[in-house]
């Protein structure tokens, strides 16, 4: 009588859980080559929050390092890229989605969901248009495929 109860429970046994809690506040730096061979999408829109972070951080406000979190964003809408990279707590773009749905694969794999991911960024300006005016603003990330990461410190 209690077989058929139990019975569907032998295939629980057979895939293992994970408990991603063991990982959150965990800090993973994503290694790269220092090529920043990766051009973030959406930079056009996030013109003005990646302007206030080079004349914060550099004098000449054409080339800037900084490290960068990549964060899923839950807002955006369904087949539009949704990793978004953060630079002191500023969207400045987002992964193309080709390379966000590898991301959220590799963050699922390895168990990762809930970790604090982060990469080497290059936020610079583009080109200079003629007649002397400014070009926009583009920001690298350097990501090394496939994904290698090593754990860091606060």
């Amino acid at each position: 009588m209690l077989e058929g109860f139990f019975k569907g429970l032998n295939r629980i046994g057979t895939k293992p859980v994970t408990d991603e809690s063991v990982f959150a506040g965990l800090m993973v730096l994503l290694q790269g080559r220092q090529t920043y061979p990766l051009d973030l999408v959406g930079t056009g829109r996030r013109q003005a929050e990646i302007s206030a972070i080079l004349k914060r951080r550099c004098r000449s406000e054409r080339r800037h390092r900084a490290l960068a979190v990549l964060t899923i964003d839950p807002h955006v809408a369904p087949g539009r890229p949704n990793v978004a990279a953060l630079i002191e707590g500023a969207p400045v773009g987002y992964l193309p989605g080709y390379l966000a749905t590898q991301y959220r694969e590799w963050l699922k794999s390895w168990s990762l969901c809930r970790a604090s991911v982060h990469c080497r960024a290059l936020l610079h300006m583009d080109r200079v248009v003629s007649g002397g005016a400014p070009g926009e603003y583009r920001v690298k990330l350097d990501i090394e495929m496939p994904f290698r990461m090593t754990t860091i410190q606060a």
